[in-house]
């Protein structure tokens, strides 16, 4: 039975087990038992049941069967209240999708794999087994094959290598570090580079004289889905399988030392494939394993042993694996790793590739070897182990180590000089500039702040738990002139209104002012300013002694932690005026709604607003606030949009200069989407011809786009359209304030973001491609304006209506639309003075004791 006849039987054996359970409990249990005796029956005139109820057919055949090892599931989720009280569930909801396995004798990935289509995620394996392979006797396990003879090579026998090189950069760059591991690669190997991320102009230049082809292509499937299309299609198998050996690499680690004694020493041993180490979870210091393994010895126990989590299978680390001429021809290599797709997770990509292929390998019979002598307790390059084994050669350091810390690893402050001790010609200053651009800031802080007390024992310094905190507030005192300024919890900057009223206070030594940083790097020096991050203890401390606190969406949202309202003036400078209702002016506000806007809202002191008309919508979107909260001050980072480039703080005079530096002579025009509910499914999607006509258009008015997606937005739909035509990446992580956008745009496109309101403070055309105006305004969301009353521009609703508008875009407007112009600016700002900064401090001090 195919997988796609599988699904439909199934399905429709599902629905008519429903039917019958309604009615008759023994009948619908006889169902089962002759699916498990006999398969899947025939049925004339099938119904198709809905997900739930195949959910519950699938728990009821599970539990039928007895195919779940309860007692061994549960030791894995030892902490999960739905695992230990519903395990059958869990696993048929989500387990299997874990590839958690539901017994010692059933490998599901492998299962997956083997016997189903591992593109697909929409087939439990056991499922399938029970009801349809244990009847066409398909195994459950990989057969253990007898190793086969390891492949060697003859003393100074020249070794052909091509190394498949996986990038991935958040900002496209071509990183120094990674164009000297590479270069380092070059010398012995031909080197195939593909980087997940749209590189800047030129970046993919600098590997142009040490690779055999470099490519930059956007597809979010981790460096296995990069190895898999540099073999699939870009290099391709006829090319790989002319090499002795095909090398796997990333660039996720730092090249310490040069290569040479890794090639020699392997070449000289018999292996069908390698890495750097081994690893396998259970055998760790907290098992009590202290000295290495002999890796012999660790592959007698482990090579062919199932496990229930799979992470606990013996396997290599994927960051740098040599495969040898069988492994390369092996049919079953290839297809895995032609099957490579997008995941859910980061975990799963290293259950399903990382450690899947380790364990096919393993069972398939090629022999495995490793750089590293034995298997050491567990992940040793984030162990106290890592530095021995520098000491011994080891010629790569994880950013990860820093980044993260995984085991928690006191000492790491001093990484610098104890990796300089170890390898004088290390390049550290390298690894910490491209440490500090791309890793996440609290977490690096939070790694680099592991240190071993003198008695021996670790302080971690974590922070206090919920109900510790709530404790520590309540009997903290809290003082006038502290004023915390957590970044947004979207883009984890600090922008937009908070950052404007922080640069009218940043020199001011009688407030203390408290940064409380997320992911992203805040450096911002003041007078009496302090900078920690959010998530840990020593922010803790600052946020419960501030007594205003400035937040951009909520306090629970920014400030995280449950300090209470009582004590502390929760300032909501929010993030834009807004066109769309939100809030409780929703359109649809259910009780449950009602209650979150009280907790969330109720803890607000006051809102800011940038009119008396957006004062009684910023009202009605913040109850249980009455009008008189709601602070008609302006929005402080109009300011930065009004006000003489002298007085912009240094680093936005310098984004300024840097975009328009990248716009050129060319005219800039935003595209600055709002976030819709459904993401990717409720974005525009452009055809050809749109995209034609986009094009066209620029040529004909020497324009460029710039395209910006919502802070919340996870899909990037409207990027990957229209980064072909040339467009500026103007993400807040190229250019965190909209502000400096603002003032070099010559035009903006939205839909019904706020940003259309902010920019009617220019001047500049501006156009609402309003594609879903009725869906949006009568059942997403809702407006609190007509758009076509308000906007100072056409709202377009279709393509064609956009299109005509964009071909007098830039027309100037005769006196009579130019003040009609001016009257609709006036609805929305009350203040364009660049003073509302000023307003909102003096309204703030108004509330000291």
């Amino acid at each position: 039975m195919s997988l796609g006849a599988f699904v439909d039987t199934w399905r429709a054996f599902a629905a008519a087990w429903d039917a019958a359970r309604g009615t008759d409990d023994s009948r619908a249990q006889a169902m089962l038992d002759h699916v498990l005796a006999e398969g899947l029956p025939e049925l004339a005139d099938p119904d198709r049941a809905s997900d739930e109820v195949v959910l519950a057919c699938e728990i009821a055949l599970v539990k039928s069967a007895r195919a779940l090892d309860v007692k061994a599931y549960r030791a894995i989720f030892p902490a999960s209240k739905s695992v230990q009280r519903a395990p059958y569930k869990h696993f048929c909801t989500s387990g299997w999708k874990q590839l958690i396995n539901p017994r010692i004798d059933f490998d599901a990935w492998w299962y997956w794999s083997e016997h189903l289509d591992p593109t697909r995620d929409d087939v439990n394996p056991l499922v399938h087994h029970l009801a349809a392979g244990q009847h066409a006797c398909l195994p459950t396990l990989p057969p253990a094959s007898e190793l086969r003879p390891p492949t060697s090579f003859e003393p100074d026998e020249p070794v052909r290598r091509v190394c498949l090189f996986a990038g991935y950069d958040p900002d496209g760059i071509i990183d120094d570090y990674v164009v000297d591991y590479v270069t380092e690669l070059s010398r012995h190997a031909d080197v195939y580079f593909l980087t997940d991320a749209t590189v800047s102009p030129g970046e993919l230049e600098k590997l142009s004289a040490v690779t055999s082809g470099a490519w930059a292509i956007r597809h979010g499937r981790y460096d296995f889905g990069s190895w898999s299309l540099l073999a699939r299609d870009l290099v391709g198998w006829d090319v790989l399988e002319t090499y002795d050996e095909v090398l796997f690499a990333n660039d996720s680690a730092y090249l310490l030392r040069p290569l040479d004694e890794v090639f020699a020493t392997m070449s000289a041993r018999s292996a069908d494939w390698w890495g750097i180490h081994a690893t396998k979870r259970p055998y760790s210091r907290d098992s009590g394993d202290e000295a290495p393994l002999p890796l012999v010895e660790a592959k007698r126990r482990w090579r062919a042993a199932n496990a229930i989590d799979p992470i606990d299978h013996l396997h290599l680390s994927s960051y740098f694996l040599a495969f040898r001429r069988p492994v390369i021809a092996d049919e079953g290599f290839r297809r895995r790793l032609d099957a490579v797709t997008t995941e859910r997770s980061k975990s799963l990509v290293i259950v399903k590739y990382e450690v899947g292929l380790s364990r096919y390998l393993l069972t398939r019979g090629f022999d495995v070897d490793t750089y590293v002598d034995g298997l050491y307790p567990y992940l040793p390059v984030y162990t106290s182990d890592y530095w021995s084994l520098v000491e011994q050669g080891f010629p790569l350091l994880k950013r990860n180590l820093i980044t993260e810390n995984p085991r928690r690893m006191p000492g790491l402050a001093t990484w610098k000089h104890q990796i300089s001790q170890r390898v004088p010609s290390a390049k550290v200053d390298l690894y910490e500039h491209n440490l500090l651009r791309v890793s996440a800031d609290d977490h690096l802080q939070r790694s680099l702040s592991v240190e071993a007390r003198s008695d021996g024992t670790i302080d971690y310094q974590d922070p206090l738990s919920w109900p510790r905190l709530r404790q520590e507030d309540e009997g903290t005192p809290t003082y006038d002139h502290w004023w915390a300024f957590p970044v947004c919890a979207y883009d984890h900057t600090l922008g937009g209104n908070e950052r404007a009223v922080f640069e009218y206070v940043r020199d001011d030594p009688s407030i203390k002012k408290v940064i409380l940083t997320r992911s992203r790097r805040v450096d911002l020096a003041g007078e009496n300013v302090v900078v920690v991050p959010l998530m840990s203890r020593a922010g803790q401390e600052h946020l419960i002694r501030s007594r205003q606190i400035f937040v951009k969406h909520g306090p629970q949202i920014n400030g995280h932690w449950p300090v209470s309202p009582l004590t502390h003036n929760f300032i909501n400078l929010w993030h834009g005026i807004p066109l769309k209702r939100f809030g409780s002016a929703s359109t649809a506000v259910t009780r449950d709604l009602e209650r979150t806007f009280l907790r969330n809202n109720g803890g607000s002191r006051a809102v800011i607003a940038s009119s008396r008309m957006d004062q009684l919508a910023m009202t009605s979107a913040f109850w249980p606030l009455s009008y008189t909260e709601i602070w008609n001050t302006g929005l402080p980072r109009n300011d930065f949009v009004t006000c003489d480039a002298d007085r912009l703080p240094p680093d936005l005079r310098e984004t300024e200069q840097r975009l328009r530096g990248e716009v050129g002579d060319r005219r800039l025009v935003m595209f600055l989407p709002t976030f819709k509910d459904a993401q990717a499914e409720a974005y525009y999607r452009f055809t050809d011809a749109d995209l034609e006509r986009l094009a066209d258009w620029m040529d004909r008015h020497g324009a460029v786009l710039g395209v910006r997606e919502h802070m919340a937005d996870q899909a990037g739909t409207y990027w990957h359209q229209l980064a072909p035509l040339g467009s500026l990446d103007l993400s807040s992580r190229r250019y965190p304030d909209l502000e400096v956008l603002y003032r070099v745009a010559s035009g903006l496109i939205s839909d019904y973001s706020s940003c259309l309101v902010d920019f009617m403070l220019t001047g500049r055309p501006l156009a609402s491609f309003a594609y879903d105006l009725d869906h949006y305004a009568n059942r997403e969301r809702g407006l609190f304006y007509d758009l076509e009353r308000v906007l100072p521009g056409p709202v377009c609703r279709d393509f064609d209506e956009l299109a005509a508008a964009l071909d007098g875009f830039f027309d100037e407007p005769d006196p009579t639309m130019a003040e009609e112009h001016a009257w609709r600016r006036r609805i929305f700002h009350d203040h364009a003075d660049a003073g509302s900064a000023a307003r909102v401090v003096g309204r703030v001090k108004s509330l000291y004791d």
